[in-house]
């Protein structure tokens, strides 16, 4: 019988991964949906982050988002994916800019 990991070790198979969680919200007065996805590579304890969207605000200086501690820990990771969101969007708030869809940036590799 075969495990998971098992059954991903040919040499053709790359970078397998095993879909832990996926997560779905949107920033107030942004009413585009992000999904925030995380998965497991299956040699590794890492956990790797998918994001529908960056944001990205013209002529806003780039914000300081939160350090993952651990990136064996989902809500670790979690929250350092969504901190890199809420950096740039509260920043620019503070500024007094008023939220826009067009902060969101679709990832392309996201999927």
């Amino acid at each position: 019988m075969w495990s998971r990991e098992e059954a991903l070790t040919d040499p053709s198979i790359r970078e397998p991964l095993i879909f832990l969680s996926e997560f779905r919200f949107s920033l107030r007065d942004i009413p585009t949906e992000i999904s925030v996805r995380l998965y497991r590579p299956i040699h590794s304890a890492k956990i790797v982050v998918r994001r529908s969207h960056d944001m990205s605000v013209s002529g806003l200086n780039a914000q300081q988002a939160a350090k993952c501690e651990d990136e064996s820990k989902e809500g670790e990771v979690l929250h350092a994916a969504v901190d890199e969101l809420l950096c740039v969007y509260n920043a620019a708030r503070a500024q007094g800019l008023k939220p826009d869809a067009s902060w969101l940036k679709p990832n392309p590799n996201f999927c």
